[in-house]
C-alpha cells in the first residue's frame, strides 16, 4: 500500500487501495497555485497498455480518478516536480528514442520532449536539468615505469531553457581528483547548486561537488551499512506556508 509521508512531522497517510501490478510507478507532483498535492500513477496492463490514474491529497473521502495519456510509454528513473510541471524519463513502447514526459500537475496535461543520454534528472537552478557520468582514461606512469589508466570522470549537465522550443544550454564540468571517486551515482543537486552523489556500494558516504568552485567534499552520514540500507534525498526544506490540508489525520506540510 503506497504511503506518503512528511519527514519533518513523522506524520504519514494510507493513499486509497487501487489494484496494481508489479510493473506500476507512481510520482508526487505539487501544485503551487492551488495549493495541492497530487500522485499520478501508472498501471501497467496486459498488451503493454497502461492506465493513468491521478489521486488529490486532501483531507475527506480521497479517489483515484483515471486520466488519459495521448502516448504509450514505460517510465523509469526518478521523477522530479519543478513549478508545478513533473517530470520523468520514459522509454515508448514501440522501443523509439527514450522522451522526458512533462506533466503540468495544475492541469493534468501530458507533453513529451526528447531526451538527451541523461543519466539523472535534476533541478538546477529552479530548470530541469540531466546530468550524466561520463569516464574516460588517463595513461599515467607508475613509480617503477609500469604504465596504468587512471579514469577522469567528467560531468556533462544539459539544461532545459524553454519547453515549447526545447532549447537546451550544454556545461560540462570537469571533476577534479577523479580517481578517487569511482562508482558514484547522482543524488540531486541542493539550493546552493551543489550536485550531490553517493557511493553505489555504501549509504555511508556522499560527496558534494560545487561546479563553480570545483572543489569536493566527502561526508559520512553516521547511519546504515555497506549495504546500502539508508534512502536519502536531497535538500529537505520546512516550508510552514504551506498547510493545505488541516485535518487531524495528517498534515504534509515541509514535503
Amino acid at each position: 500500500m503506497p504511503v506518503i509521508c512528511n519527514p519533518l512531522t513523522g506524520r504519514y497517510v494510507s493513499l486509497p487501495k487501487l489494484r496494481t501490478n508489479k510493473q506500476s510507478r507512481s510520482f508526487l507532483g505539487f501544485d503551487p497555485v492551488d495549493k495541492q498535492y497530487k500522485v499520478l500513477l501508472m498501471n501497467g496492463i496486459v498488451n503493454y497498455e497502461t492506465v493513468h490514474h491521478i489521486l488529490t491529497l486532501e483531507a475527506g473521502i480521497m479517489r483515484w480518478r483515471v486520466i488519459q495519456c495521448p502516448f504509450t510509454h514505460k517510465p523509469f528513473g526518478k521523477g522530479i516536480c519543478i513549478n508545478w510541471v513533473l517530470y520523468y524519463l520514459a522509454e515508448p513502447t514501440d522501443k523509439s528514442s527514450n522522451v522526458i514526459v512533462c506533466f503540468d500537475v495544475k492541469s493534468e496535461n501530458f507533453k513529451f520532449i526528447k531526451a538527451k543520454c541523461f543519466y539523472q534528472l535534476v533541478n538546477y537552478k529552479g530548470k530541469l536539468g540531466g546530468i550524466t557520468l561520463k569516464y574516460d582514461n588517463d595513461s599515467r606512469q607508475g613509480a617503477h615505469g609500469n604504465v596504468f589508466r587512471w579514469p577522469n570522470l567528467e560531468l556533462p549537465m544539459w539544461v532545459l531553457e524553454d519547453v515549447e522550443t526545447q532549447k537546451w544550454s550544454e556545461f560540462f564540468f570537469p571533476f577534479p581528483d577523479a580517481g578517487f571517486y569511482k562508482h558514484l551515482s547522482v543524488l540531486g543537486v541542493t539550493a546552493t547548486d551543489d550536485i550531490v552523489f553517493s557511493y553505489i556500494w555504501t549509504s555511508n558516504y556522499y560527496v558534494y561537488f560545487s561546479p563553480e568552485m570545483n572543489t569536493l567534499q566527502r561526508v559520512s552520514l553516521g547511519v546504515g551499512d555497506e549495504y546500502g540500507t539508508v534512502n536519502v534525498f536531497v535538500d529537505h526544506i520546512e516550508d510552514l506556508s504551506v498547510n493545505i490540508l488541516k485535518s487531524s489525520i495528517f498534515d504534509l506540510r515541509g514535503l
